[in-house]
């Protein structure tokens, strides 16, 4: 047993056991920004609105993928720290060793159907006449591509819950490396345009993959990946499910609202749609930030509440979120300033630089409430509570932003759009917080009495 990460995770001093796996998650991540930024920079490079348009309404497709690995990945991430809490690693590598497999039987189906629907799922995602045939080469390439993708993130999620972040991280930033490399040789070299730019994101997903198999087979792993293991046992896929699916909600809720906003936002037209796809990339840097940071959490908290470390669970929420809040003013001032230089990286068209910068200037203001909300959510996953979960998921998307980004829109056009999803952010951290410490509180009741 590996005696440093126990040792970080149930007694490091709280605020260096944030740091220490936060940080390489947050670089994590920030690879996976540049991963997703790099399609971005080189479709705008062809100076073609319409190819930028594409870019943008394909984004939901692939948060929607996302969500699907995701009812394994964090579903099983979660089961496997609390395993190890508990000290139940046998349990711990049958967690792992199921929800690989059927991950990847779900990459397959998604392949199968995605490729057979494909022309109604474009449609459904907002394109227009001028944009479809752009969107329709990105979205089949990605599809094919979907049981590469889903297992990729998968993994990297399951690598994380042992504390294995480094591992995750250097996956993550080999297939950044390759989609970088491969994005202009495709896109230019290739001329292949934005089908070019969706190969490449998959073969990068793909080497990263490779390389997190790799390192499972060869025993590395603190829980054994073993095909033995596999079981379709009741109780192990109800401990999944009640977490995964529950932040698959969310995820596939964020796809739902994208398209929303997609099918609203293109009566604006193409150069509007273009800049909101670029304003919403830049807005990652926050949204992906926030994602190491709490993802470095996760870990923590679920180990110590599985081993019923009340306090420093508690401990663990309140910096982690703390340092979330300040982390996002310093990114809104920063977005503030600079707001029109970063969307002229990424395309060199007039008309979408001044769309793009008035869209960025009413969604950085998501940025300094967005973290704690994040936080708040991967606690609750992490302490197992499927129903709490499952409500906090909602929530943002489903109860706060799709209701308001149709209302808003309806009173007062693209501004009313623009301004929903700081609204909305606003009331799921106010919802998230009352979750949180409510139970926080039942669970140390519960543990006295």
């Amino acid at each position: 047993m590996d005696e440093k990460k126990i040792f970080l995770l149930s007694k490091a001093p709280v605020g260096k056991a944030i740091i220490t796996m936060a940080v390489p998650m947050i670089m994590g991540m920030m690879i996976q920004l540049l991963y997703n930024l790099v399609d971005i920079f080189f479709i705008g490079k062809l100076a073609d609105a319409n190819q930028l348009a594409a870019a943008n309404i394909t984004t939901a497709l692939f948060m929607i993928m996302m969500a699907l690995s995701g009812i394994i990945g964090t579903g099983a991430a979660s089961c496997i720290s609390r395993c190890m809490g508990k000290n139940e690693y046998e349990k711990a590598s049958t967690v792992l060793s199921s929800g690989i497999a059927l991950c990847f039987i779900t990459g397959i189906l998604t392949a199968v159907l995605g490729s057979i629907f494909i022309n109604p799922i474009v449609h459904a995602l907002g394109a227009s006449n001028e944009v479809f045939s752009y969107a329709k080469d990105y979205s089949l390439v990605l599809i094919l591509g979907a049981w590469i993708i889903m297992c990729n993130y998968a993994l990297g999620q399951l690598l994380r819950s042992e504390g294995s972040v480094m591992v995750s991280v250097t996956g993550m930033l080999l297939g950044t490396v390759a989609n970088t490399v491969l994005d202009p040789i495709f896109i230019f070299t290739l001329h292949m345009g934005i089908k070019g730019a969706a190969i490449a994101t998959v073969l990068g997903n793909g080497l990263g993959l490779l390389y997190y198999v790799v390192f499972y087979l060869r025993g590395k792993s603190l829980i054994r990946l073993n095909p033995k293991n596999i079981s379709f046992e009741k109780s192990i896929w109800k401990e999944i499910f009640s977490i995964g699916i529950p932040s698959s909600v969310s995820q596939i809720l964020m796809g739902t609202a994208v398209m929303v906003c997609n099918n609203l936002i293109v009566i604006y037209g193409d150069n509007v749609v273009a800049g909101m796809g670029i304003a919403t990339k830049v807005m990652t840097i926050g949204t992906y930030l926030f994602m190491g940071f709490a993802a470095g959490c996760q870990p923590l908290i679920g180990y110590n509440f599985g081993a019923k470390n009340f306090k420093r669970v508690s401990e663990i929420i309140k910096k982690s979120m703390l340092m979330t809040s300040f982390l996002g003013i310093f990114l809104t001032v920063l977005l503030l300033v600079f707001s029109m230089k970063l969307i002229s990286v990424f395309t060199p068209l007039p008309e979408v630089i001044t769309q793009g910068n008035g869209i960025l200037k009413g969604l950085m203001w998501s940025l300094p409430i967005y973290g704690a909300q994040m936080v708040g959510g991967v606690t609750v996953q992490a302490m197992g509570k499927g129903k709490a979960s499952l409500l906090i998921s909602i929530s943002r998307q489903g109860f706060f932003y799709i209701p308001l980004v149709l209302m808003l829109n309806y009173l007062f056009g693209l501004q009313g759009l623009i301004f929903a999803q700081p609204v909305a952010d606003l009331l799921a951290l106010f919802l998230t917080l009352k979750i949180t410490s409510d139970i926080l509180k039942k669970s140390k009741q519960l543990n006295l009495s």
